[in-house]
């Protein structure tokens, strides 16, 4: 994950000039601090100052989302993340009216959620029933992944750019995309699983930075797993589900 939060750093530097914000909660409870591990360097020097983040939100004028959506007028939730020590106790509330608050200005506020799905198979990331109690509507849908949308008065709905088939040419191996990008280091993790995970099948692997929106374009996705031109995973996955979609499409 190293390399992967090393790039991340970079390009939060980058994006900021067009516009990237991000919120942060911090947590200053004496009790809550005596409880982590004091054997992380980073993590002592969080104790040393008194504070240590409980959960981040990230946000950017739409424009420049980082997800296949089109859009404009509005702000674009990247993500929101929260420790999982201070789940159900208001921070993501928190982070959330703080960028409503922002969104009022652009006219709207926008982000991509999932419905009756979960990242790896297990992780509940960006649920879509959170985001609906905070007057968010839907907007446009594929699947799982849900475009939702909170109108300030610009009128304007944003949409869902749909995954692409697309044509590969005629071989006797199997050809896997993989498809990450610089904000999310995660994607970078589920890569460099995937292309140890297809040694095994010998295939041929392609990993694919949409960081270019005009990638996302081209392949209406900006994380996820394409599979002999098919997308067949539109959203982070494990390496245990990558290999069972695999399996499936080489008769395993």
């Amino acid at each position: 994950m190293q390399p992967a939060m090393v790039v991340r750093e970079e390009w939060l530097k980058s994006m900021m000039r067009d516009g990237l914000r991000v919120l942060v909660a911090l947590e200053k409870s004496e009790d809550v601090l005596s409880s982590f591990s004091t054997r992380n360097k980073k993590i002592r020097e969080l104790i040393i100052r008194g504070k240590i983040p409980k959960g981040l939100i990230e946000y950017t004028p739409i424009k420049f989302a980082t997800e296949p959506i089109t859009g404009e007028n509005s702000l674009f939730i990247n993500c929101v993340w929260v420790l999982p020590k201070f789940w159900n106790v208001g921070v993501a509330k928190s982070l959330l009216n703080g960028f409503i608050e922002d969104a009022e200005t652009y006219g709207g506020a926008s982000v991509l959620t999932y419905e009756g799905d979960k990242w790896f198979g297990y992780f509940p990331y960006m649920p879509m029933s959170f985001f609906r109690k905070f007057g968010f509507r839907e907007v446009d849908r594929d699947g799982s992944r849900v475009l939702l949308h909170l109108n300030f008065g610009a009128g304007e709905q944003p949409r869902l750019i749909y995954p692409k088939t697309r044509q590969v040419g005629k071989s006797d191996k199997i050809v896997v995309d993989v498809l990450f990008n610089s904000q999310c280091p995660w994607s970078w993790w589920m890569a460099d699983k995937l292309k140890r995970g297809m040694k095994k099948y010998g295939g041929v692997v392609n990993a694919v930075n949409t960081d270019d929106r005009r990638v996302i374009e081209k392949y209406g996705l900006s994380r996820g797993v394409c599979v002999n031109g098919k997308p067949v995973l539109t959203r982070m996955a494990s390496w245990k589900e990558i290999d069972f979609v695999v399996k499936q499409v080489i008769g395993h």
